[in-house]
């Protein structure tokens, strides 16, 4: 055990974490394979983490204890998939050193799901084309052109606000022109996000009612089916007295 360890530390660095206690483990978080230039593990769309509990028999007698968690882009049944795949692996490879096998094993799959589940939460629709994709400084997943044309919307926004306040004499204590926040959770995207944002040749803004049209169209069934429960609570509640018909109310008033 402890020569596959030290093999597995120099393939993995500092990315295979050995911890021993009573028992000794190894944690390693497998991304997807990427460009072999890019050492910027960030950048890859997928990732789960790893934990082996190795018993002191291992590997003649017992298997090792494998556990996935801390997972990106990954729904449910790929999970249930991955953990399937440890399984028949240990399986096969019942006493034998198999860490390697199912770190790479894991790895290989990512790179072949290579999509994030998430829909955009822009445009609420799926993400079906991997060159379509942002990731933000926040990990969130949009389509390139959704969120340029957000941040080409609130770069306007910030822009007029921050003349207002010169043209009103305020105090100004940092330029915040370019403090465009992500639309999910308000983090400051960062400069280089904005830039290809703002630079970006994907980018286009939805103003018109064709593409308004297509948009509906493409909505997922999920989507479609959440739309007609909202719309018939929303007829429910108008039927009720609910829901406030300013155009109604103003006849009755006139009348």
């Amino acid at each position: 055990m402890d020569e596959e360890l030290i093999v597995l530390k120099s393939i993995y660095l500092e990315d295979l974490i050995i911890s021993n206690d009573k028992e000794t483990f190894v944690n390693i978080r497998i991304y997807s394979n990427g460009d072999e230039n890019d050492f910027d593990h960030d950048k890859r769309l997928l990732y789960v983490t790893l934990i082996a509990e190795l018993p002191s028999c291992y590997p003649e007698i017992e298997s090792p204890k494998i556990t996935l968690c801390q997972s990106r882009g990954l729904k449910d049944e790929q999970l249930n998939e991955l953990n399937s795949l440890i399984s028949s692996c240990l399986e096969l490879n019942y006493g034998s050193c198999v860490l390697y096998e199912c770190i790479e094993l894991i790895r290989s799959k990512l790179s072949s799901y290579e999509l994030p589940h998430e829909a955009c939460a822009i445009c609420l629709t799926s993400i079906d084309n991997r060159n379509d994709i942002i990731k933000t400084n926040c990990h969130h997943f949009y389509h390139k052109h959704c969120l340029a044309s957000y941040a080409k919307l609130k770069k306007v926004e910030l822009e007029e606000k921050f003349q207002e306040l010169i043209n009103n004499k305020f105090f100004i204590e940092k330029d915040f022109r370019n403090d465009i926040e992500d639309p999910v959770c308000r983090q400051i995207l960062s400069s280089n996000i904005i830039e290809q944002l703002l630079s970006s040749s994907s980018m286009k803004i939805i103003n018109d009612n064709h593409e308004n049209e297509e948009l509906i169209r493409n909505l997922s069934p999920t989507m479609r089916q959440w739309q007609e429960k909202m719309n018939a609570l929303f007829q429910q509640q108008k039927e009720k007295g609910g829901i406030i018909d300013l155009d109604r109310n103003q006849e009755i008033i006139f009348t």
